[in-house]
């Protein structure tokens, strides 16, 4: 009996000085709510606004118009059409843009295909397009790599992957108006990664499907709000970061959305941030994305005939400024030291408190996650602790933003 009381003891310790050491928060230094004292990711990272261009590589060849998936696999760059076209895709090249290969899948049909994924044995193509969120015959074709000869034209057979979504109860017709469309998916661990396009509130659905033929029923993962429709993803190759393509149907607006940072696959847990790129006006509707090395994608769009026309195109874009790991910088660990907020989680009332060193006038602003300041203050040169009342603001996550003639900092703040 002595002995297991020692060793709960030994154990309860032990179980102490790990949380003591795991403190969570965001451990980014590019973001707005870095926190130089946390040792574990929790997920929370905000980050500012972040525009981007695009290097057009090449117009693609008419034979692709409609370039609608895209996958970099073997030094190979493939695409397809969009739904009703011929059921094959084409091995394009990355300089010209032209097809230099066309691979047809003879016991099938293009009922609307939308992504490309891959593996080290089969390319997958998505045919679960769903506009009208209707469709009971959702699919993923695999087609084995060894099956696609060098030939300037190939017939292949695929293996169908059927699947339905756990939370669909209805299959009522409703156009663009629904949250049972997809268009973007990446393979991982023998898994296939689907990433909802969602009509109705603009939210991307995560499931996941075995990679083997047969059919299933999809297992729901977790939603986020994208702020837009989701039209591509991939996962690098180093399996540490992902990337979801999409764009607003209202105002044109494109955007990729970068995630990382994550555990075990768990993609929606890590940090994500949102890369503003080109208006679709400019690059036309964006469809295709693919990493072609750990940081480097590429981006295809479908041809636009509106207002002006925009063709189909192959575009490039460096993600290691958002993507590579991140070093913090002396001064910002140096500069957040010199404070203390307490308590975390707070209730009723939020002390900061300077540590000494440094005796500029601070001025105090509390944010929730959407960027709307909630709460203000000012510590006067002189001064060592001020209050800020928080009994009246509901509870959940918030981003304390302390301002200084010196730089700034930010912490995240728990609110109960």
């Amino acid at each position: 009996m002595v002995k297991t009381a020692t060793h709960s003891l030994l154990l309860l310790l032990a179980l102490a000085c790990f949380t003591a050491r795991a403190q969570s928060g965001c451990t980014d230094p590019r973001a707005t709510n870095y926190n130089p004292a946390a040792t574990v990711n929790d997920g929370s990272c905000l980050y500012p606004t972040t525009s981007t261009p695009l290097i057009t590589k090449t117009p693609l060849g008419s034979a692709v118009p409609e370039s609608s998936g895209l996958q970099y696999t073997d030094r190979n760059l493939w695409t397809h059409n969009d739904s009703n076209n011929t059921p094959g895709f084409y091995k394009i090249d990355s300089t010209s843009g032209a097809a230099v290969q066309h691979v047809v899948i003879t016991n099938t049909i293009n009922i609307d295909w939308e992504d490309l994924a891959t593996d080290a044995q089969y390319l997958y193509v998505g045919d679960f397009g769903n506009n009208n969120g209707d469709r009971r015959d959702l699919r993923v074709l695999r087609v084995a790599k060894a099956d696609i000869g060098t030939g300037p034209s190939v017939a292949v057979t695929a293996q169908a992957i059927n699947f339905s979504y756990p939370d669909q109860t209805t299959f009522t017709p409703a156009i663009n108006n629904h949250n049972f469309d997809c268009e973007a998916f990446f393979y991982a661990n023998d898994s296939l990664h689907l990433f909802t396009k969602n009509w109705a509130d603009l939210r991307t659905k995560y499931y996941t499907i075995p990679a083997q033929p047969g059919t299933y029923v999809a297992h729901f993962k977790g939603s986020f709000n994208v702020n837009g429709l989701i039209t591509a993803a991939d996962l690098n190759p180093a399996g540490t970061g992902a990337a979801l393509l999409g764009y607003n149907a209202s105002t044109g607006a494109t955007f990729l959305w970068l995630l990382s940072d994550f555990r075990g696959g768990q993609y929606l847990k890590g940090n994500k941030r949102r890369i503003e790129l080109p208006n679709a006006l400019f690059i036309g509707q964006a469809e295709g994305l693919t990493f072609v090395d750990q940081y480097r994608v590429f981006i295809s769009n479908e041809q636009v005939n509106s207002f002006v026309t925009v063709p189909a195109r192959l575009y490039a874009l460096n993600t290691r400024p958002w993507l590579a790991p991140a070093v913090p910088t002396a001064a910002a660990t140096a500069q957040a030291s010199l404070f203390a907020v307490a308590p975390n989680p707070a209730s009723h009332t939020l002390r900061i408190e300077r540590a000494g060193g440094f005796a500029d006038d601070l001025a105090l602003e509390l944010r929730d996650l959407q960027g709307r300041a909630v709460a203000h203050g000012r510590l006067p040169a002189g001064s060592s602790t001020q209050e800020l009342a928080v009994a009246g603001l509901a509870a959940g996550l918030y981003v304390l933003q302390v301002n200084s003639a010196a730089g700034s900092f930010s912490r995240k703040i728990e609110l109960r």
